[in-house]
């Protein structure tokens, strides 16, 4: 292995833990919010034939960058417009840019009644925005909506044929790159009113990771000196010649 080899692979090897680094530290910053899905990312090793015929060191590569849909835990909170789904469902949101999916269900009415997100987007109904005016707010585990004992819509929920077409657009919002064909009908979700679903990042795991990435990343940033110091110091003994 040439020592420009080993150079590589330890620089390779030390920018992958820091993108670890990267995706750890927003999964912990996310903890605590609502709805929030983790992201894991993977890596692997690789060696073209030219770098294996030298007889030179792995280099690392990135193998997988994904979102975990693991359903986080559902948390009561007797909220009226605090909705959780159980099973994976997610609810329709309009927004300036589009359709949007999240799992993140603390909903409140703006001033024109109509349910809405943290951020003031729509909630999709069955049949449009969802407008709630009255005192006795109750929402059924199919989503339907009964306002003083009148049926005033459903909340739009949908479901994924293929979970890897949805990418994370911000403020909790999913989008779906994977057409209308990825939309499909699951009859095992249900709304759940009066309660939230939280992050489903586990902090113990997440802080072991965290651990493991440091004392790789201080490996990596060792061999990377003892790498330097060598190169400087055959310059030096080559200048004296």
């Amino acid at each position: 292995m040439s020592n420009q080899g080993g150079f590589y692979a330890a620089v390779s090897g030390a920018m992958a833990q820091e993108k670890r680094l990267e995706v750890l530290t927003n999964n912990l910053a996310n903890i605590n919010t609502d709805g929030y899905k983790k992201d894991v990312l993977s890596f692997r090793s690789f060696l073209n034939e030219a770098q294996s015929a030298r007889g030179e060191t792995d280099l690392v590569g990135l193998s997988d960058f994904r979102t975990d849909f693991t359903q986080g835990r559902i948390v009561k909170t007797g909220n009226t417009f605090d909705l959780a789904l159980s099973g994976k469902g997610f609810f329709e949101i309009t927004t300036a840019e589009g359709t949007r999916y999240t799992r993140q269900g603390n909903f409140m009415l703006n001033a024109l009644y109509q349910l809405v997100t943290a951020s003031g987007d729509l909630v999709s109904g069955s049949g449009g925005p969802l407008v709630i005016d009255g005192a006795n707010v109750v929402i059924g585990s199919d989503g339907e909506v009964t306002v003083d004992e009148a049926s005033v819509g459903q909340i739009k929920v949908v479901s994924f044929a293929d979970m890897t077409k949805l990418a994370k657009a911000g403020a909790g919002l999913f989008i779906n790159n994977g057409g209308p064909e990825n939309l499909t009908e699951d009859l095992n979700v249900s709304v759940q009113q009066g309660y939230v679903e939280k992050s489903n990042v586990n902090m113990i795991e997440e802080m072991l990771q965290l651990i493991e990435v440091s004392r790789s990343y201080e490996s990596y940033q060792k061999v990377i000196q003892s790498m330097d110091d060598a190169s400087k110091a055959i310059v030096t003994e080559l200048g004296r010649g």
